[in-house]
């Protein structure tokens, strides 16, 4: 089971960039740059991030971090709408909506920037392995943007499991292994100088579940 969309949609959190806009996939080209971020979701869905790098070509060039699994992803090329759909087998059956995240004092030299980040990691797709908490989509599109790895979805994902631990403890204890990882891994980068003893002891037993 995938517990992401259960976990959105009981707390009915929202994992929409606050900087960014809906977009009409049908004027897309007229919205989109080289060097764009952009990020794809349907309602309590995870956010997935990519940057535009051409926009001449029939179907707009993007470099993401993707894979068929998560244990699979690394950086790679895809058209928009392999990346709406979330997968190549899946065009003409699903569609997710599309938004463009926006930066303050956004300049053209910024935007080609960007793209220069992309084409460089994507040469060195091989040297990065995706890490759900650490190195995932969406911080590798803020990374070709601001040269930093960061993941707004991912804090908010942190906050909730660590604001509901017990309540969320009970309805994942029996997760797979795959969800297990995934979970650890977002544990693992909680900051929990903060917590009082009772919580970090509570923190601790929930790491040692899924590790």
């Amino acid at each position: 089971m995938d517990y992401l969309p259960y976990f959105l949609k009981h707390f009915d959190l929202n994992l929409q960039p606050s900087n960014s806009e809906y977009i009409d996939t049908d004027l897309a080209r007229s919205y989109l740059y080289p060097g764009a971020h952009i990020a794809t979701s349907n309602p309590y869905e995870h956010f997935h991030h990519g940057i535009v790098v051409d926009v001449d070509t029939p179907e707009i060039s993007i470099i993401h971090l993707w894979g068929s699994t998560k244990e699979t992803g690394r950086i790679q090329t895809t058209t928009l709408p392999i990346f709406l759909a979330g997968d190549k087998s899946l065009l003409g059956t699903k569609t997710r909506r599309l938004y463009l995240v926006n930066y303050e004092g956004d300049t053209l030299e910024k935007q080609q920037a960007t793209v220069d980040v992309a084409k460089e990691m994507l040469g060195k797709a091989d040297e990065i392995k995706y890490d759900l908490a650490k190195l995932n989509c969406e911080s590798f599109a803020y990374f070709c943007r601001n040269g930093q790895w960061k993941s707004g979805q991912i804090d908010m994902l942190k906050k909730i499991l660590l604001d509901n631990a017990s309540e969320i403890y009970d309805k994942i204890k029996d997760a797979d292994e795959s969800n297990k990882r995934h979970i650890a891994s977002l544990l693992r980068t909680i900051p929990i100088d903060g917590l009082n003893s009772k919580d970090k002891e509570f923190y601790d037993e929930l790491c040692r579940s899924f590790m």
